[in-house]
């Protein structure tokens, strides 16, 4: 089970779970710390930000998406943050469509489109994504040709914490690394060393520590490392049937067993409408 080792041999989550990371950052009490985060990743200076309703629900369906952490600016920006562990295969367009819900939730019936507000997308990953050595990117709406913004409304941010200990050196007294090394740490050594003279990381980690303390939660946290690391097991087999048996046969033995169509779209890469077909051959008995 995924927790940080500390001197005292005490039981400290670690934030790179996701149930952790919405704890800690989407409590209201520490709105000054969320605001510290998105202010090392984005150049905003943004003053003050509060947590909002992190439930999106899908139009003509009885599913609902939950974000990690839901938050507006001060300013009237719109910020989903994601704590992702699992490497998924579809994560760039799982990003674009958060982003695209939360931009259209925020046109009400009667409202005009000026009134649409910049959208920022913001995932911390546990796996390496991009193919490049830089730990952050960032993508936004441009003209490739000419190297025109579109507009600054669309933008979604990829940070990826196996990467933290190369890019020290390009990243060296940033508050972005202080914070990075903290979310990546496997010792409270790491995590202490992170937050010296940065009194949000100190808060943070004080935080973390008063969580842990809590058996409810620790039982929470528990569970949820619990059902990543069988995800990630299930996943893994996966992969491994779908090189002997093909993509399709894993997504039918996959949908037989009751898995939803995201968990096997992320594990099989295969598309929406290959999924449809496949679940269509297994009600007719095909």
């Amino acid at each position: 089970m995924r927790s940080i080792t500390t001197y005292s041999g005490e039981f400290l989550m670690s934030p790179r779970n996701d149930f952790a990371f919405r704890l800690l950052f989407g409590d209201p009490n520490n709105s000054d710390i969320l605001l510290d985060l998105l202010n090392a990743v984005l150049p905003d200076h943004f003053q003050s930000v509060v947590c909002t309703d992190p439930h999106l629900l899908i139009p003509d369906t009885k599913k609902e998406c939950i974000l990690d952490i839901k938050a507006l600016s001060d300013s009237g920006v719109h910020v989903d943050i994601e704590m992702q562990v699992l490497d998924l295969k579809s994560m760039e367009k799982r990003s674009l469509f958060y982003w695209a819900k939360m931009y259209l939730d925020q046109l009400n019936r009667g409202h005009s489109y000026h009134e649409l507000k910049r959208t920022i997308v913001i995932n911390i990953l546990d796996y390496m994504l991009m193919p490049v050595e830089d730990l952050h990117t960032c993508f936004q709406a441009y003209d490739k040709t000419h190297d025109i913004l579109m507009s600054d409304v669309f933008e979604i941010h990829f940070l990826e914490l196996p990467k933290v200990h190369r890019c020290k050196v390009q990243y060296e007294g940033t508050v972005l690394l202080s914070w990075l090394i903290f979310l990546n740490a496997d010792t409270e050594e790491e995590i202490i060393m992170a937050s010296e003279g940065k009194p949000a990381i100190q808060k943070a980690y004080h935080s973390l520590q008063v969580m842990s303390l809590d058996e409810e939660n620790r039982r929470l946290y528990e569970a949820r490392e619990m059902f990543l690391h069988d995800q990630a097991t299930r996943m893994y087999e996966a992969k491994e049937e779908g090189l002997e048996k093909g993509k399709e046969t894993v997504a039918k033995n996959l949908l037989s067993k009751g898995m939803d169509d995201e968990f096997v779209i992320e594990t099989t890469g295969l598309d929406q409408s290959i999924i449809d077909k496949l679940k269509k051959s297994l009600s007719s008995g095909a």
